[in-house]
């Protein structure tokens, strides 16, 4: 066997969304910053995006999470997708924690102090629990969150008239009753969720007056909290609760008096599994608004160690990937 690039990677799925760290394989990065070594790596390597999370290797829902040094924290760490890049994500950052704990790769001090990540959102700070020396959660402290614009109507393509608010939780989410939509809230239908979920996205972005929106989160109450669907493109949707966009709806609760700081919030996949989360504390958004710091406890489970090899005369060295 000929081969032209090696990779070593470690698979989790966090609440069933995966995650492949990077361990080995990944080429040096220019920058000083985490958010810059990721746009090196765009800017000069985006057909290892291809490569590691498109099909043969990955598939449409992969997401990968790539460590860096960082001159600002304990770790750096960037996000790549089958589709598009990040500046944060809660389910890959739990995914990265569970591949160091199953690695016993885990910072000295971990289980006392937890370890501080530069993102290109930010500095997390992650925890962990543990039983008998085992880790059985992570609790990530994400970026200040906040609620960008409130009550926004669109027409969107076959729905109607949807009404959302707009809030970011390391990116920007348009948060959307999913009551507002005729269709059963369940795995089966989550084809036709991301053609709604696209619908209304693409209505939005169309519009002015308000941010542009990566994400669509539609929720569903149920007791302590609401079942999450994420929609992140026309037919790819996050299998887990959402990190990023459990932190967003903190951030939306809060402004709006629904969520007091400290009071527990249950986000559910509609796979029914769930990620617990709270308000730990006030902060400012970047801009200086309101912000509040999101608390969100979630477990990766390990799914595979693996070697990944490109052959020299492999002729999809990209990948492929079926729209």
């Amino acid at each position: 066997m000929r081969t032209s690039q090696v990779f070593t990677v470690i698979d989790s799925h966090t609440a069933g969304h995966p995650t492949r760290t990077v361990t080995a394989g990944i080429p040096p990065l220019r920058g000083h910053s985490v958010r810059e070594q990721r746009d090196d790596f765009r800017a000069v390597h985006d057909g290892l995006r291809g490569l590691l999370l498109h099909e043969p290797r990955g598939h449409a829902a992969m997401a990968a999470a790539v460590p860096v040094p960082s001159r600002e924290a304990d770790q750096g760490l960037f996000f790549i997708f089958s589709y598009a890049y990040a500046d944060m994500c809660g389910h890959a950052t739990i995914g990265y924690i569970a591949s160091l704990a199953a690695m016993g790769a885990l910072p000295a001090g971990f289980e006392q102090n937890g370890m501080s990540i530069e993102t290109p959102a930010g500095i997390v700070h992650v925890t962990g629990t543990f039983e008998a020396g085992r880790l059985t959660s992570v609790v990530l402290r994400n970026v200040p969150s906040y609620l960008a614009s409130a009550d926004v109507t669109v027409e969107a393509e076959g729905l109607g008239t949807v009404t959302c608010d707009i809030a970011y939780g390391g990116i920007l989410y348009a948060l959307v009753d999913a009551n507002q939509i005729d269709l059963p809230f369940g795995i089966d239908h989550a084809s036709r969720w991301c053609r709604a979920g696209m619908a209304i996205k693409e209505a939005l972005n169309a519009a002015s007056g308000h941010p542009q929106v990566s994400s669509v989160l539609f929720h569903q109450a149920i007791e302590g909290g609401a079942r999450h669907l994420v929609i992140l493109a026309g037919n790819k949707f996050d299998r887990s609760p959402c990190g990023t966009g459990t932190s967003a709806r903190l951030a939306q609760l809060h402004a709006r008096g629904e969520l007091a700081t400290g009071a527990p919030y249950r986000a559910e996949n509609i796979l029914g599994v769930p990620f617990t989360a709270k308000v730990a504390e006030l902060a400012r958004g970047s801009n200086g608004q309101p912000a509040v710091i999101p608390e969100v406890r979630g477990m990766a489970h390990i799914s595979a160690f693996s070697t990944l090899v490109l052959e020299a005369d492999d002729p999809l060295s990209a990948g492929f990937l079926p729209s």
